[in-house]
């Protein structure tokens, strides 16, 4: 399921799906970077049951079709599992995927892909309550600084934006994962995302030809993860692949 919009992308509109770079993780790649932040919790930041502490905030930024997120959920209920096998383990796994890991999403398609995936595992915990999956329709790379927002014309995607803004703004994020769009000449013009780029602009050995590069998305990625835990949780942990 997760493979879907790829797929369909590739075949229907092979130059748009570079452009956005939508290109998906394949499983094994996953559970493994998700196994090594877990580990890196446990043996870095003495978080005893790494990524099952109620109180580890987990972000994907580029969640797509959501199968970090889910492999996350995955990976809360094992280390629950190890403790306590009872069936209290399915209703905090449900409590996460409704209060600790998020994933922001800029495209419409995937994000209905990722709440049809993370609610069938939801369903097969014999989910039963009213939470909602917190997965968002948002830009990653801006929303960071508190500004006026303007007001939408849609309701609802005025409620979406300002609940995005309140995890960016307020939720003590410590992990930051995932696999983020990668082009290696992308325009940026939005202004946030500018900024992002200029700490890395300022190298006096760095050569005008090479600046080109770096306006890759998946740099801005990175500076976003790293400005977020450096400057507002203190610590944590960031975990992308690059191209």
């Amino acid at each position: 399921m997760q493979y879907f919009y790829a797929l369909f992308l590739a075949a229907f509109d092979p130059k748009l799906r570079k452009k956005l770079g939508v290109w998906y993780t394949p499983p094994e790649v996953v559970k493994y970077m998700v196994a090594r932040v877990d580990k890196a919790l446990k043996e870095e930041l003495y978080v005893e049951d790494g990524i099952a502490v109620e109180n580890v905030y987990v972000l994907d930024p580029c969640c797509g079709t959501g199968t970090y997120i889910t492999e996350v959920l995955h990976r809360i209920e094992a280390n629950l599992r190890k403790r306590d096998p009872s069936a209290l383990v399915t209703n905090k796994v449900k409590r996460a995927a409704t209060e600790r890991v998020f994933g922001f999403e800029f495209m419409p398609a995937p994000i209905v892909v990722a709440y049809l995936q993370i609610g069938l595992m939801m369903q097969a915990f014999g989910d039963d309550e009213n939470g909602r999956i917190q997965v968002f329709l948002t830009n990653a790379l801006t929303g960071w600084e508190k500004t006026k927002s303007k007001s939408l014309a849609i309701p609802e995607l005025e409620e979406e934006r300002d609940k995005a803004e309140h995890i960016k703004l307020e939720v003590p994020i410590l992990v930051i994962l995932g696999n983020p769009p990668y082009d290696g000449f992308a325009g940026v013009v939005v202004e946030e995302e500018q900024q992002l780029l200029e700490v890395y602009r300022k190298g006096n050995r760095v050569k005008t030809s090479k600046i080109r590069g770096r306006q890759d998305l998946y740099i801005c990625f990175f500076r976003m993860a790293e400005r977020r835990i450096t400057e507002k949780t203190g610590q944590g942990i960031v975990c992308f692949i690059s191209n």
